[in-house]
């Protein structure tokens, strides 16, 4: 599941992108999609991961 990690990461510094990659512990591919599944886990990281991905885009692609 986190394979892509690593290549992605050396992918994006060669063409001088930020990346930033983030787990969540339980939560399965696709869980802002499927908030109800993995026994809580995805509604869990779907609350975590929200409000990061906005400061994210604050902090590189402006306000």
């Amino acid at each position: 599941m986190n394979a892509t990690i690593a290549p992605a990461d050396s992918a994006m510094r060669a063409l001088g992108r930020t990346f930033q990659h983030q787990i969540f512990a339980g939560a399965g591919h696709g869980f802002l999609r499927q908030q109800d599944g993995q026994n809580g886990a995805n509604l869990q990281a779907a609350q975590a991961a929200w409000p990061l991905t906005i400061q994210w885009f604050r902090r590189h692609l402006g306000s």
